[in-house]
């Protein structure tokens, strides 16, 4: 372990980021689809999400949080599942990729 993240995971900033804090979880070994992750796995992604939200609150000043989660396309072999952390804040606009299923996360 790393501090708090798991060495299993990778956190990844997508150049550019589509927002203020946009960051990307994924876990180390290659999983094309979401729900190839075991159920320990896919807990502690929620876990780690849950981590980033509190230090990104700790230091800036959001309305909340989206989540979007997406697999990888079938018909590649490099292709990974991964999970969008993007922070709600005033006055940033997002436009969501369209390959991702997104969940609005209330703070």
């Amino acid at each position: 372990m790393r501090g708090w993240l798991p060495m299993m995971w990778l956190l990844y900033r997508i150049p550019p980021p589509l927002a203020s804090c946009h960051i990307v979880v994924f876990p180390r070994r290659h999983v094309p689809n979401f729900y190839d992750l075991d159920v320990a796995e896919q807990r502690q992604i929620w876990h780690i999400i849950g981590q980033l939200c509190k230090r990104i609150q700790s230091s800036l000043q959001v309305e909340g949080f989206d989540v979007g989660f997406a697999d990888g396309e079938h018909d590649d072999p490099a292709s990974h599942a991964y999970v969008h952390l993007i922070p709600r804040i005033a006055g940033d606009r997002v436009e969501f990729p369209m390959n991702a299923q997104w969940v609005n996360l209330d703070s």
